[in-house]
Formats: C-alpha cells, sequence, structure tokens
C-alpha cells in the first residue's frame, strides 16, 4: 500500500545520490522559493495531499509520478516510478528531469538531476537531492478546478478482488484522477489496477483503466478513502475530449477571477 511504502522510506536507505504563500523577503525573486527550510515545507504539504505530478524529460511532458517521500535530514526526495513504463528508461538515461504539479490551485515545478533508480519490495523508485530553487509564482496563472462540487461519478472493477469500485472525483488531470470513495470494499491498494473504469462529462462517457499510485483514508476515524491513479488504455477520441473538457473548465475559472 501507498502508506507503507511511505513509511519504509522513512525507515531504511537503500540507495544514495541527488517554482503559495510563503513569506519572502524582498530580495527574494516572487516568483521562486530558494529557502531550504521553505522548500521543505512545500514539498512536505505536497506529498502529503498525493497529487499527480507531470514529468518532463528532454523537452518532452509525457511522464505521470509522485512524490513517496521527504527526507529533510539527508536532503533527499523519492519519487514514484513512472507512467507510461517508457518513461523509466529514458530517465535512467538523462538522470534528470522537470516536475510540474499544482498546490493550493498554484502551479509550481522545480528541476531535478543526478538522479538513482531503487527498488523496495519490487517497486521502483527514484531518489536525488532536494531542488535549490522551486517556481511557484504567487499569482494563480492556472487556478486548479474544484472538481468536487462538479460532481463526476466513478466506476471500475479490481483487478486483483473482482469487486466492483464506485466513488466521485475530487481531483482531475489529463494523465489521471483522485477518488473518493465511500468505502474501501475492494480492499484497493497500491499498484492495483482498476479495470472497465468509466466517467462522463459533457455527454461523454470515458472508458478507461485506472493504475492505482495511492490509497488513503479521508480523515481520521473514516470509512472515506481517497484514491488516486494514471489513466491507461485511454483512446485518442478519450484523450482528446478530456483535454479539451478540462480547457474549457479552466476558462470557466479564469473568466469568474476576473469578473
Amino acid at each position: 500500500m501507498f502508506n507503507k511504502l511511505k513509511r519504509l522510506f522513512a525507515k531504511e536507505e537503500t540507495v544514495q545520490t541527488t517554482e503559495d504563500q510563503v513569506d519572502l523577503s524582498p530580495f527574494e525573486n516572487p516568483n521562486f522559493i530558494t529557502d531550504p527550510e521553505k522548500i521543505v515545507n512545500l514539498l512536505t504539504e505536497i506529498e502529503a495531499v498525493s497529487p499527480l505530478c507531470t514529468i518532463q524529460i528532454n523537452d518532452v511532458a509525457d511522464y505521470n509520478s509522485s512524490i513517496l517521500g521527504i527526507k529533510a535530514d539527508k536532503n533527499l526526495i523519492i519519487l514514484d516510478e513512472l507512467i507510461p513504463k517508457e518513461g523509466n528508461a529514458e530517465l535512467q538515461k538523462t538522470k534528470s528531469l522537470k516536475l510540474s504539479t499544482f498546490h493550493k490551485g498554484i502551479h509550481l515545478s522545480f528541476n531535478l538531476s543526478e538522479i538513482e533508480m531503487g527498488y523496495s519490495r519490487g517497486i521502483t523508485y527514484y531518489k536525488a537531492a532536494l531542488p535549490d530553487r522551486i517556481f511557484y509564482p504567487q499569482r494563480r496563472r492556472s487556478p486548479r478546478i474544484e472538481i468536487s462540487s462538479i460532481d463526476i461519478a466513478f466506476s471500475g472493477v479490481s483487478e486483483r478482488t473482482g469487486i466492483s469500485v464506485t466513488g466521485y472525483l475530487f481531483d482531475l488531470s489529463r494523465g489521471g484522477a483522485g477518488i473518493d470513495l465511500p468505502v474501501n470494499r475492494a480492499r484497493i491498494q497500491r499498484g492495483d489496477k482498476i479495470k472497465n473504469c468509466k466517467i462522463s462529462f459533457d455527454d461523454y462517457q470515458m472508458d478507461f483503466d485506472l493504475s492505482v499510485r495511492f490509497v488513503k483514508p479521508a480523515s481520521i476515524n473514516s470509512s472515506k478513502v481517497q484514491m488516486g491513479g494514471f489513466f491507461e488504455n485511454l483512446s485518442s477520441k478519450s484523450q482528446s475530449k478530456l483535454s479539451y473538457f478540462i480547457t474549457s473548465l479552466e476558462r470557466v475559472e479564469i473568466r469568474k477571477q476576473k469578473t
């Protein structure tokens, strides 16, 4: 499970290496965070909510990953393996990448270099030194869409247990989604695959499989669970429809902010 793996990284070492609202001094560029303590705090917040991240290698942003852990005492960041899997071969060649994601509605990005690969219980991960600066502008240039207010239903079937999985999206990107589940009846774990998934938007039903990257309780003492993963087996038509849908929602939010 995602949480078990994160606890494992907090306890053991197997390999080594290496742009919201923070108080900035008048001498710092407001678009970048460079203070090491602020960098650690920001990345720790991001790791806690487990967003899907876009990975760019050699100017190609076709891959996704997530942050598995931040080890401030060793100046390390740990990333999940890349999806699609072809990205892993590219990363092992270049040993460098650019990571982009959203936090509190603000786009951020940073570069990593001298990346090394490791294995833990059959799972590939990557380790690098913490970035020395993060691009994190104080204005919301690309507001995050509150998908939870749109009530997009999700359904699928766990490949491992054969039990149906239903819930509602709380997060949506071109590469994956986060889903609120009322209860984890299908005993979904990190690494599982959910088959025959369906969501509907703009009178279009999108069919896909979902590779699960994290599962965690929605809150303390609650049966509700949050699950996130990457889309697999998306048709070209679905990719086009999804991209257009997200772009249209972003435009609506931008117009709202201007009024």
